[in-house]
Parts: C-alpha cells; sequence; structure tokens
C-alpha cells in the first residue's frame, strides 16, 4: 500500500521592489518638481501636436458662434414695400419697446427683390401686399418673434381701418386700448439664468479637461512603469516631486489650451457684436470660478495619477480610474440638479462646502443666490485642503505602487507601501 504526499501548489509571490539608487545629486525640494514641469512641458506643451490639436480647437471654437448663430437677441430684419411701410414701422416700434430682439427694415421694390434677398440671407423675412392681402415672404422658417410682431401690428392695424369704416374716432380707439393695458409687476426674484449658466460652465469646463488631459496623464503614468522610464526618473528625483510635477504641468497645459478656445470663442462673439460688456459680467462668480476650476483639474488629475500606477495593462486602467471619474461626474451633476431645482434648499449650501463637490456647486450658488463671504472662503479653504489631501493620499499610492510589477498592486498594499 502506497501513499502518496499531496502537492501544494504555492502562489508566485510578487517580483521585489526594484532598487533605485540615488543620484548624490538628486534635486530637492520644489526644485524637483520644477525640473519634472519642464521636462513635461518640452514634451507635451512645445510640441507639433499639441500646436495643431490647440490650433484646431481655437478654430471650432471661433467658427461656433457663426455656425450655431449663437447670440439669440441679434437683431431681426425685415423687409417691406413700399404699400407695407407703415405695417413695418409699427413691428419696429414694437420690437423697440419690448426686451427681446430689434426689427430692422429694408425696402424692396418688387418680389423678385425679395427672393434674392432672402436667398442671400440679407433679411429675415418680407411683407408685401398681393391682391389686397398681406403676405410674409420667408427662405425657411418665420422667426416666432417676428410672427408675433407682425401678427400683433397687423391685428392693431385692422382693427383700427374696421373702427374708421363704422364712423369711430380712431383715437378714442387707441385711448381705450391704452387704458386696457395690463400692469405686471414682479414681486419674486427672477431667476438670474445667464449667471447660473457661468457658474455652471466652471464645473462643465472642469469636466472637459479633465477627460481631455486627466486620462493621458495616467496612460503616461501607466507607460512610464512600463517601460520602467520611471526608475531612471526616480534617481533624480523622489517620487511626490515627479507626480507634483506630473499633475501641475497638466494642468498648464490644460489651461493655455482652454485659454486659446476662449480668445477663439470671444473674438467671435465680438466680430457677431454678441460680445457681453464687461459690466454685464458677474466678476465675482468669475473669480472664484477660476479659482475652483484650477483646484478640480489639481485633485482630480492627482487621483487619476496615482490610481494609474497601480495597473501595467491599458484593459485595467479605466477599472482603477473609476474612484477618480466618481469625484468629477457626481458633483456636476449635482451642481445641475440643485442649481434649477433646489435653489433655496439647505442641500445647496452643503453641497457648496463639501469636499469634491463644492468647486462645482460654489460658483452656481454665487450665480443664483448671495452667499456669506465666510462661507465662501470656507468653501475655498476646504477645496484647498481636498487638494492637498489628494495629493497625499496619490502621492502614497503613487510611490508605493510605480515600482511595482507583477500585474494590479491593491490600494491597500500601495498605501501600506514605504
Amino acid at each position: 500500500m502506497s501513499t502518496s504526499t499531496p502537492t501544494t501548489t504555492e502562489r508566485p509571490e510578487r517580483p521585489e521592489r526594484p532598487e533605485v539608487t540615488s543620484d548624490p545629486r538628486r534635486v530637492a525640494g520644489f526644485g524637483g518638481v520644477r525640473l519634472v514641469i519642464r521636462r513635461e512641458l518640452a514634451t507635451k506643451l512645445v510640441t507639433g501636436a499639441f500646436f495643431f490639436s490647440t490650433f484646431l480647437f481655437g478654430l471650432m471654437a471661433f467658427a461656433g458662434p457663426f455656425v450655431t448663430g449663437s447670440g439669440g437677441d441679434d437683431d431681426l430684419t425685415l423687409g417691406h414695400s413700399a404699400a407695407t411701410s407703415g405695417l413695418a414701422d409699427g413691428v419696429a416700434e414694437v420690437a423697440e419697446r419690448g426686451e427681446g430682439a430689434g426689427v430692422s427694415l429694408r425696402e424692396v421694390a418688387d418680389r423678385d427683390e425679395a427672393t434674392a434677398l432672402l436667398a442671400d440671407g440679407d433679411v429675415d423675412a418680407v411683407v408685401l401686399e398681393q391682391d389686397g392681402a398681406l403676405t410674409v415672404l420667408v427662405e425657411d422658417d418665420l422667426a416666432p418673434t417676428l410672427g408675433t410682431y407682425l401678427s400683433s401690428v397687423a391685428g392693431d392695424e385692422a382693427l383700427l381701418d374696421a373702427a374708421t369704416e363704422a364712423g369711430v374716432d380712431p383715437s378714442v380707439l387707441a385711448e381705450a386700448a391704452a387704458g386696457a393695458a395690463l400692469q405686471v409687476e414682479q414681486v419674486g426674484e427672477a431667476f438670474p439664468i445667464g449667471d447660473a449658466m457661468l457658474g455652471l460652465s466652471v464645473g462643465a469646463i472642469g469636466l472637459a479637461l479633465v477627460l481631455l488631459w486627466g486620462i493621458p496623464l495616467a496612460t503616461d503614468v501607466m507607460q512610464e512603469k512600463v517601460s520602467r522610464v520611471v526608475e531612471i526618473l526616480l534617481s533624480s528625483v523622489r517620487p511626490w516631486q515627479l507626480l507634483a510635477g506630473k499633475v501641475l504641468a497638466t494642468t498648464v497645459i490644460a489651461l493655455v489650451q482652454l485659454s486659446v478656445v476662449l480668445v477663439g470663442t470671444g473674438l467671435a462673439m465680438a466680430i457677431r457684436g454678441s460680445l457681453p460688456s464687461l459690466e454685464s459680467l458677474n466678476w465675482t462668480v468669475l473669480g472664484v470660478g477660476v479659482v475652483c476650476l484650477v483646484l478640480s483639474i489639481v485633485t482630480c488629475s492627482t487621483l487619476m495619477a496615482g490610481l494609474a500606477a497601480r495597473v501595467e495593462r491599458q484593459e485595467e486602467l479605466s477599472s482603477v480610474l473609476q474612484p477618480a471619474f466618481a469625484v468629477v461626474l457626481l458633483p456636476i451633476v449635482a451642481a445641475v440638479y440643485l442649481t434649477f431645482s433646489f435653489t433655496d434648499s439647505i442641500w445647496f449650501d452643503v453641497a457648496s462646502l463639501v469636499p469634491f463637490f463644492n468647486t462645482f456647486a460654489l460658483p452656481a450658488r454665487l450665480a443664483v443666490e448671495t452667499v456669506p463671504v465666510w462661507q465662501v472662503a470656507l468653501s475655498l479653504a476646504v477645496a484647498a485642503g481636498t487638494a492637498v489631501a489628494a495629493f497625499a493620499v496619490g502621492g502614497r499610492v503613487y510611490g508605493g505602487a510605480v515600482l511595482r510589477a507583477g500585474g494590479r498592486v491593491s490600494l491597500l498594499e500601495a498605501l501600506r507601501s514605504r
């Protein structure tokens, strides 16, 4: 009778962390960070690919207001014949008294000229008198505002003509109509939709920049780990210096590209005459929004870079970045929802003070209500503290995982590593 000894399969141990010999000339302090920033800017900012993509984004931003026709309060142009000049004058007067788009007038000689002007886009509509009836010619559709003006003025003129034929003094009829005018009195506060959109745009821009540059940053961290380039870099700088330099350089690159896009959009709006005046801008929202934008980019990019150091394969990257995506997507969704549905709720106040949420909610809250100065200062202090905490955690994960090989490094293991 033979006995067999059971065999045990031992789990292969993770390869030991490679020994990285420190260069005696290793740069200490922020000098190492500056060294990494210069390297990152030289390899990512001063490149043909960056210049081309930035130029393309700027060109798209410049073309956007022309293609989409932004600036909805642009004056409309109404063409008219000599017979309908009185009606056209009435439309212009009504538009001038209103708060919407104004109406400029252009006289046409006949239907052929009117058709040509419509085809060229020189007029939005032409009102003519044909066989005793009013006819409005349009290229595609009649602008709703212009249609309302035309209907109102045409109805008033028809009523005055009927009153005259019936022997009623038109001045008496006009006086009676004026006496029946409604007096509108606003008892509540108007919702500042323009300022609200400005505040929410900070979060939208932050989301776009994090996705546009945070993911390439995470990919770059992973590739440097796989190619073992990071071992060479860490012989000259410390892990926290390498991470800080990468994050700050990414933030600078993102802001440079954003500046080009904003300049392109501003130039297009200036050419169209729809650029808002400096007095109309809410500078408090704009200033606080810029600070929140920078802090949100730094916080999210730091988390993404630290988490990316845990893996060595591209297909694993998206799963480890889910926590970083969550701290961007959830706050912007919450900010939009609270701005339009719970403006006066305590939840909006809380969201503007809670870490991760405050950089997205605070600018929007400032746009729709008065926020005490101490709450603004507290919120910005919390946001700065969150960025520091994200760097502490992300830097610990980065330093504990970037030199480890043999598959994904668990988050707990990366945090425990020294």
